[in-house]
């Protein structure tokens, strides 16, 4: 293994410097992931460049209309303010229920935020406080910081200095976490704003597996009608959701609703449970058990499908031309078609402190050709070796159909399944890590593969839907070993 150089920057000023000296350099918060990643070899930055010297990221502060938090403030640090938890308990509280103590006194704010665990409690609290995350360049609102898995808008050379946390009326966050872990299976912040009766309304949901995200319904019923029985008859969509070895993705959609009546439950003196008027009269769905099985086709299975906005004919030969595939999936630095069916691959992912080359070699099989009749059907085989990670292959089955838009413009409908099967370190930390970016990642894909077949010369950076089946894994290992 590669040395790995240790800094410890006393300004900003020195910081901004050393990242653009050091463009292999990760920034060192708490070190809850990063480190071990490193330990698993699946990292190997140039140099860690430690924060604990700069005192910008140390202050919390409250002033009349918002609270200050530096991005280097611990969650032990948060939890036991005082003035926060007078002021802002769900702040308090919310920091207070993190993993454990040893965690809470090491784990930032920044480096949470930062890191955007899909499971993590902070990005529910900032997103429905309606925050803003200040950097060494910029201030985004909290809506525009989350975009995906383990992904934000932080840029190379961006540096999260802190968060504001605008006044509340009130503010609540539940979860149900992983015995094991605290990490949330569900949780759920709602927020009201200070002002009026109709002050607007926040919610916001993690670990639901896609990361972050708020539920609009559920605010405006709330905004409406500030009570939990305006929740009355609300339910998650259940696409919203993974399944898991921990959950179904059903399970998740409705421990998303009980959990969004219990914070306004505790805000507002209600009962949380459903009238008995409603309960009689809304049909009740039996709810899968927490420990249910992802549904697919085959065990360990990955599906998803798409629209792409071109005729079937196009997207075929699309998907064969080395051309078009490249400019697709970033961080590809050879692609070189063998021979017809067989294609050979290397591909460098960046994903948060995780990093890895992967040589990868792909089969692809024509089963039904436009030419054959629809829907058009293709294998792919796909292997890829991560060196002393393992290696990894995956069964891909990919069906096409025709479709034709509301204006009458031709379309084509993807639907794909995948089969993954790892060996090695990959094969120790399980395939079922895979479902939760695959999708996420393919859609990714085929944006860019849209963009491309419609002229543009480049697309934004990010994993593919030929590796969503090696990356995605890579995304989840920060999870699997946070604690």
């Amino acid at each position: 293994m590669t040395s790995v150089q240790y800094l410890r920057p006393q300004s900003l000023t020195a910081l901004e410097r050393l990242l653009q000296q050091h463009p292999q350099a990760q920034l060192l918060a708490g070190g809850q992931s990063l480190l071990a990643a490193m330990r698993l070899g699946l990292t190997q930055p140039s140099h860690l460049l430690d924060l604990q010297d700069l005192p910008e990221l140390h202050n919390l502060q409250r002033e009349h209309d918002h609270v200050w938090i530096g991005a280097m403030v611990t969650h032990a640090r948060i939890a036991a303010d005082a003035e926060l938890q007078r002021h802002h308990p769900m702040l308090a509280q919310l920091a207070a229920g993190i993993a454990d103590p040893q965690v809470r006194n090491v784990g930032t704010l920044g480096g949470s935020l930062a890191n955007n665990d899909p499971a993590a409690c902070w990005p529910a609290g900032v997103l429905a406080s309606g925050a803003t995350l200040t950097t060494n360049q910029r201030e985004l609102p909290a809506d525009a910081f989350f975009t995906d898995l383990f992904t934000t808008a932080l840029q190379p050379g961006e540096v999260l200095l802190g968060v504001r946390f605008p006044a509340c009326a009130s503010a609540q966050y539940v979860k149900y976490e992983q015995p094991a872990s605290r990490f949330a299976l569900v949780g759920v912040a709602v927020t009201r704003a200070t002002g009026h009766h109709h002050s607007p309304v926040r919610v916001a949901i993690t670990g639901l597996g896609h990361g972050v995200r708020r539920w609009p319904e559920a605010e405006a019923a709330l905004q409406a009608q500030w009570s939990v029985q305006a929740l009355n008859g609300l339910h998650l969509p259940e696409d919203w959701a993974q399944s898991d070895v921990h959950a179904s993705a059903r399970y998740r959609a409705h421990l998303s609703a009980v959990l969004c009546r219990r914070a306004v439950a505790a805000v507002t003196g209600e009962s949380a449970s459903l009238s008995a008027h409603t309960t009689a009269s809304t049909p009740r769905q039996p709810i899968a058990a927490p420990m249910a099985q992802p549904a697919a086709q085959h065990e360990g299975a990955i599906t998803g499908r798409h629209h792409l906005p071109h005729p079937l004919r196009s997207v075929w030969h699309a998907l064969l031309d080395p051309a078009v595939l490249q400019p697709c999936i970033p961080g590809c630095e050879a692609l070189q078609r063998l021979d017809e069916t067989h294609f050979s691959a290397v591909v460098k992912v960046g994903l948060g402190p995780v990093s890895a080359r992967f040589v990868t070699q792909i089969q692809l099989t024509p089963v039904r050709t436009p030419d054959q009749g629809e829907p058009t059907e293709c294998h792919l085989y796909v292997a890829g070796d991560a060196g002393s990670l393992g290696q990894g292959s995956a069964t891909v089955v990919v069906q096409m159909h025709s479709e034709v838009s509301d204006n009458g413009a031709p379309g084509t409908r993807l639907v794909w399944l995948a089969t993954p099967h790892m060996s090695g370190r990959l094969a120790q930390l399980g395939n079922r890590l895979l479902q939760a970016s695959a999708r996420s990642l393919s859609a990714q894909f085929f944006v860019r593969l849209t963009q491309v077949m419609g002229g543009a010369k480049t697309v934004p950076v990010s994993s593919g839907f030929f590796y969503a089946c090696f990356s995605g894994l890579m995304r989840w290992l920060q999870h699997f070993f946070k604690r």
